[in-house]
């Protein structure tokens, strides 16, 4: 009986394991041949290790085709997660820093607080309500209570990241910064953090050459932007920079990562949805044994497209370098308050006839590839050499602005060209006296004459005249416009200042009174009026060429660099259209070629092949010598360039207009001028 129970329960388990085995073997014919491709995807997705591929950003070019910005292969280095140990971690961070502080290297460090212990806070900040914002902004984003130390800040880094007890106070700091730096990265295993870029050779090889040492230290290749001329168009080239966190919340939705790079400042910027590429990867592989790979798949980077500037390469050039020698002659020759001071300025030439910007040159500058390791210096610099002050500096127009001036008067019909008026040194109106220049430096006046002899003669007392018989309205209508006031057009317009017109609904604005004897002060180019270097060059061009008043513009074409093909090219616009007599046009025209022959600016001009028109001026600033304005435009009877001049503390506009001659006989007869005469008659292509 109980041999028949035990072969009983022997075919129960016989038969359990039969149906095991069928059951198993099923499984696994289903898992490996009905669903095996399915569940290799599944693994190779597991296993895949993606290298993404930067895409070169698109060639910025001058508008005939010549390189300003390219692409070269340089080195970047990064810190990648590999596993939990945060020690590893910190140990490796540390090393890569003093490797690169011993180098000489900079890398990101903008955790508020010093180097060395006792730790104390280092808010940025010009003011004291800048740097309580700045502390305000990071208690905030760190929900710290504003009472804490800087020391505090640093243990709960320490206790947050394992940061060992041996390090020195110096040590933990530099571990510290990094990881806050990493953070706010949102560094991760899929994120790694970069470090650096544009890593010297030596460095790199020795990172390779130590890899236990430099653990966790990725090195790989990818575009480096090269700025092909140096400090060439440095104000309008911009330069590109890793995206911040607010940047990121706006642009993530568009593809952009925490460790991208983007537009910061001009053309850059402006046309970064032209010059970005699209990122591609390779080596996205799996591993099939030691030593082996599979490629799955790969996808090519797209690069950018290529952005072309209506600036003049050589033009460019030649204004900036005018700009920098005149304004040191300036400075070494003069005497003290006629421009011994002078030390920065603007220059901007325009097509007159279309608004495009020719050249836009601001001093002092600086070089777009050394930006970052030169921040702290030319942040310190008190002649604020990154400011482009062709676009955001605001002057005083001085006598150049007796031009609109004069227009108002003949247009309004307050003055003919032929009317004379005898002027005196002084000019009385109501209770008040007003000097002519003349009669500050010798006693004197200008005698009589016309609209266009006290054009010539820089002559206050006519245009003092003019104020008292027109008053403030025609004089703020006609300078509306000529654009002042107003953004130019062009597309660098987060950098530009609009600039101000003077009258009373300013004076209103700002809390102060306008009094009757400021409209005389506005009629020369004073009282309230500022505006900016592009503004004075678009007024003249709009005067020079009978009152079309054109956006100015820096884009010329967009070319894919894919396909041979224009994505987009530019043409002229037109914002307003000013009906000005063509008897007072050139009444206007003739005083300014008579301030180029005979008048304020025939020292510069004197020996020049041909004639121009031009208008200088001066405006007394708080302290140390006038600034010198100098406005024209070439040639006279055939007009195709104006330009436009500002050099801070430069004296007089006389001095000024040395370098708008230097721009002129570039255009005209310089190493390009042939290629610009084959342009106008559609001989080149850009």
């Amino acid at each position: 009986m109980e041999d028949k129970q035990l072969k009983r329960r022997c075919h129960i388990f016989y038969a359990l394991i039969v149906v095991l085995v069928i059951v198993a073997i099923g499984r696994l014919f289903y898992l490996q041949i009905i669903e095996g491709e399915n569940y290799r995807a599944v693994s190779d997705s597991r296993l895949a290790r993606n290298i993404p591929i930067k895409a070169p950003r698109g060639e910025i070019l001058d508008r005939y085709g010549r390189a300003l910005v390219t692409n070269r292969v340089g080195h970047t280095v990064s810190i990648a997660k590999v596993n939990g140990n945060k020690e590893t971690l910190n140990h490796a961070i540390l090393s890569i820093a003093n490797l690169f502080t011993q180098r000489g290297i900079s890398y990101e460090d903008t955790l508020p607080i010093s180097k060395e212990a006792p730790y104390t806070f280092t808010f940025s900040g010009e003011t004291a309500e800048q740097k309580n914002a700045a502390a305000q902004a990071f208690f905030t984003e760190k929900d710290y209570q504003s009472s804490i130390t800087a020391g505090e800040v640093i243990e709960k880094y320490k206790k947050k990241y394992d940061i060992s007890d041996s390090y020195s106070p110096e040590e933990v700091r530099v571990i510290a910064g990094i990881r806050y730096e990493m953070e706010k990265r949102n560094f991760s295993s899929n994120n790694p953090y970069v470090f650096a870029k544009d890593v010297d050779i030596e460095t790199i090889t020795k990172i390779k050459e130590q890899r236990d040492t430099y653990y966790c230290i990725n090195v790989y290749s990818e575009p480096i932007r090269e700025y092909t001329n140096g400090t060439l168009a440095a104000h309008i080239l911009g330069r590109v920079g890793i995206i911040n966190q607010e940047e990121y919340a706006q642009l993530k939705s568009e593809g952009y990562g925490m460790n991208d790079y983007l537009g910061k400042q001009g053309v850059e910027k402006a046309f970064e949805s032209y010059l970005r590429g699209k990122d591609g990867a390779s080596s996205v592989e799996r591993k099939i044994k030691e030593g082996e790979a599979e490629v799955v798949y790969s996808v090519e980077p797209i690069p950018g497209d290529s952005v072309m500037l209506t600036i003049d390469r050589d033009l460019q050039r030649v204004a900036e370098e005018s700009l920098a020698g005149n304004i040191q002659r300036i400075a070494a020759t003069s005497t003290y308050g006629n421009g011994h001071d002078a030390n920065a300025g603007a220059v901007v030439a325009l097509d007159l006839n279309s608004g495009e910007i020719l050249a836009l040159a601001s001093y002092p500058t600086y070089d777009p590839a050394n930006f970052n390791k030169d921040f702290n210096s030319l942040n310190s610099n008190p002649a604020r050499p990154m400011v482009n002050r062709a676009l955001t500096g605001t002057y005083e127009p001085g006598s150049t602005f007796k031009l609109c001036t004069a227009l108002a008067a003949l247009e309004t019909g307050k003055v003919t060209p032929s009317e004379v008026i005898a002027t005196k040194g002084i000019y009385k109106y109501l209770d008040h006296d007003f000097m002519c220049h003349i009669y500050r430096s010798s006693g004197g006046d200008h005698g009589t004459v016309n609209v266009s002899q006290a054009l010539q003669h820089s002559c206050n007392y006519f245009f003092y005249e003019m104020a008292s018989r027109m008053g403030i309205e025609p004089i703020e209508d006609y300078a509306r416009q000529f654009g002042f006031g107003a953004l130019t057009g062009q597309e660098l317009s987060f950098e530009e200042e609009k600039g101000q017109i003077a009258g009373p609904a300013l004076r209103e604005k700002n809390g102060r009174e306008w009094y009757p004897g400021d409209v005389l002060q506005a009629a020369i180019g004073q009282s309230d009026n500022l505006f900016t270097p592009i503004q004075i060059a678009n007024f003249m061009a709009t005067l020079a060429n009978g009152g079309t008043n054109y956006e100015t513009r820096l884009l010329k074409t967009v070319k894919s660099n894919l396909k041979d093909q224009v994505l987009f090219e530019n043409t002229p616009k037109i914002r307003n259209q000013i009906d000005i007599s063509p008897e007072n046009l050139n009444a206007v025209l003739a005083g300014m070629q008579l301030a180029t022959s005979e008048g304020t600016a025939s020292a510069a001009f004197a020996d020049f092949p041909f004639k121009t028109g031009g208008k200088t001026g001066s405006a007394q600033v708080s302290n140390g010598s006038s600034n010198g304005i100098y406005v024209g435009y070439a040639p006279y009877d055939n007009p195709q360039i104006a330009v436009a001049v500002v050099v801070e503390h430069g004296g007089s506009g006389g001095n000024a207009a040395y370098i708008a001659r230097d721009v002129f006989w570039e255009y005209f007869f310089g190493a390009g001028s042939g290629i610009r005469q084959a342009e106008q008659y559609n001989v080149l292509k850009p």
